[in-house]
């Protein structure tokens, strides 16, 4: 029997005086439940707990612990630690577990280090005390929030984990994941097997994600005391590497880049796990003859980015080779210009707006990574060329970036104020939308997305000493709406009535069992959990559905957790 069981274990600020048991959801044979544990001692060198329910229970799903035993006719579920997470602090520990059973919920009794600890409720709608405030196991309490994001931190990088292709490595989390993409890149000679989905999908797209990896690196680079007070940098760098090797493996020869992997059709017209993928995955070409200086140049600033990283972190080996590349490719985006959406054109992606934010952006970005100051004279020089000073920030708008980047490199008031202007529309009262319960809204595909990329921007201003106080509310305003303060959890996995049933194939299809539209088509919660995904979000008045075909609000992507990511960091670094 496959022994698979999810549980989140979390250290807690001050011990409680009662254990509880929560379900927080019962589909009728599928149940997910969180189980708080007071612990009065210190605990070193190893813990277990058993789980003793009133009934079977089956393929419970697991992380951050492992099944030792499975006693008494599946009524009784031996736990331990996985030895990086052996020593606990006192505090509470938080349990997130889902699983199979028959009929509703079961009752649970808990012990832990062989002893009873409480009792629970026998099924939905358990009364319990409330919920204390969360910090992951084996990390210092930091946050003085209201919520746990050393824990928020930790999952967003899991989930990028989930996004993986290709063959995972020995030191894989995402326990339902399996190797795919062998052949990815064949029919242009190379090995494109890496990298990450875009999204719920099984599509590479490398517009994207390159900005998705330029925004990680800025935030790893901005908020480093964050990552590492958390004990995340380590996981962080591996995160992002996993993308930079398959970024430059696209990188074919000077004036060639592999733009995307996948046809949009044939890949949205398939509901399964990507292993069993079968369809043609051609690998889409940029060349000096079929240009795409967007998505090129945003390669390059990807590259440049993390390559600032890896040499803070003491890797200036690997630094160099993605400069580089990043150098090739800024040539490459200069040189030989035109929207790469014209010569790949399925992309979901194109630019909408001008092509040319991005040769900045590379430009700004290999200026602070190299020094070299003939990337800021074209930088500066293009700023005013192309308008960059009316803003904008998401993957295909990289202007209000560029400001904050160009005014820590340069200190030019020009800078500054373009990007107080930009933030001031953003802001309460500043014209913009706010949802009734205070999330900035300005887009209905991806909501939170936008407001989080908008809430980095004023937490790197922030940092610069440009309206700290006000920027620094702001932001951990939207970020706490998504975690909860909305009334329920933005992010799967976490929090309050987290979403089940985001848009995502792999985490809707179970790993032993079929997958097809069908599966897409049930009410039932997603097979796995997609733990640290920030979903699209609500619409202009609050309203979220966590329906799996909505796009609008439950669809899942890499972008998303970019900008978010790096707020949780910030938030994080604000408490240090």
């Amino acid at each position: 029997m496959r022994c698979s069981v999810l549980v989140l274990l979390a250290v807690l600020g001050a011990a409680q005086a009662q254990s509880y048991y929560e379900i927080v959801g019962d589909w009728g044979n599928r149940f997910q439940a969180n189980v708080f544990i007071p612990v009065t001692q210190a605990v070193n060198g190893g813990w277990s707990a058993t789980l003793k329910f009133d009934k079977a229970v089956y393929d419970l799903e697991i992380w951050r612990a492992q099944v030792v035993n499975i006693r008494e006719g599946n009524t009784a579920w031996d736990l331990s630690d996985m030895g990086w997470n052996a020593n606990l602090a006192v505090g509470t520990y938080d349990m997130t577990f889902v699983a199979n059973t028959d009929g509703s919920a079961p009752g649970m009794r808990l012990w832990f280090n062989g002893q009873e600890v409480g009792t629970g409720g026998t099924g939905t709608g358990t009364t319990t005390t409330q919920r204390p405030v969360t910090n992951p196991g084996g990390v210092n309490p930091i946050s003085t929030g209201a919520y746990n994001y050393e824990e928020v931190l930790h999952k967003s990088i899991l989930f990028y984990e989930a996004q993986r292709a290709g063959r995972l490595p020995g030191n894989n989390r995402i326990w339902w994941r399996r190797n795919c993409c062998d052949g990815d890149g064949s029919d242009v000679g190379l090995d494109l097997s890496g990298g990450w989905f875009d999204a719920g999908d099984h599509l590479k797209l490398h517009f994207p994600l390159s900005f998705t990896i330029t925004v990680l690196s800025w935030g790893m680079s901005e908020f480093k005391r964050a990552y590492d007070a958390a004990l995340e940098m380590e996981r962080a760098m591996d995160s992002i590497k996993w993308v930079t090797d398959y970024l430059m493996a696209c990188h074919k020869s000077k004036f060639e880049f592999v733009a995307q992997v996948g046809d949009t059709g044939a890949d949205h017209a398939f509901w399964g796990k990507p292993q069993d993928m079968t369809m043609h995955r051609p690998a889409k070409m940029v060349t000096s003859n079929r240009p795409g200086h967007d998505v090129v140049g945003e390669t390059a600033a990807a590259l440049a980015a993390a390559s600032i990283v890896f040499r803070e972190n003491g890797n200036s080996g690997y630094a160099d080779q993605l400069l580089g590349h990043a150098r090739d490719l800024f040539e490459f985006a200069d040189t030989y210009r035109g929207g790469y959406a014209s010569v790949v054109t399925d992309t979901p992606y194109p630019s909408f707006g001008s092509p040319d934010d991005e040769l900045v952006w590379a430009a700004a970005w290999l200026h602070r990574a190299t020094g070299d100051a003939s990337y800021l004279s074209k930088a500066e020089q293009y700023y005013d060329q192309f308008g960059i000073g009316n803003g904008g920030f998401s993957w295909d708008e990289k202007q209000s970036g560029i400001m904050l980047v160009l005014y820590k490199d340069t200190n030019k008031d020009k800078y500054k104020n373009d990007i107080i202007n930009y933030l001031s529309r953003k802001m309460p009262g500043g014209g913009d939308t706010y949802t009734p319960k205070g999330m900035l809204w300005l887009n209905e595909w991806g909501s939170c997305r936008h407001s989080a990329n908008h809430a980095f921007l004023a937490l790197v201003a922030a940092e610069l000493g440009i309206n700290a106080n006000q920027y620094r509310s702001f932001a951990q305003q939207q970020i706490n709406y998504m975690l909860g303060d909305s009334g329920r959890s933005l992010v799967v996995g976490f929090g309050n009535n987290p979403p089940v049933r985001p848009h995502h194939r792999a985490a809707t299809c179970p790993v032993d069992g079929h997958c097809d539209w069908n599966t897409y088509n049930s009410w039932d919660a997603n097979a796995n959990v997609l733990e640290g995904a920030l979903v699209g979000g609500p619409d202009q008045y609050d309203n979220y559905s966590d329906d799996r075909s909505n796009f609008h609000t439950n669809e899942v992507a890499v972008d998303y957790n970019a900008g978010f990511q790096g707020c949780v960091a910030a938030l994080i670094q604000m408490a240090l």
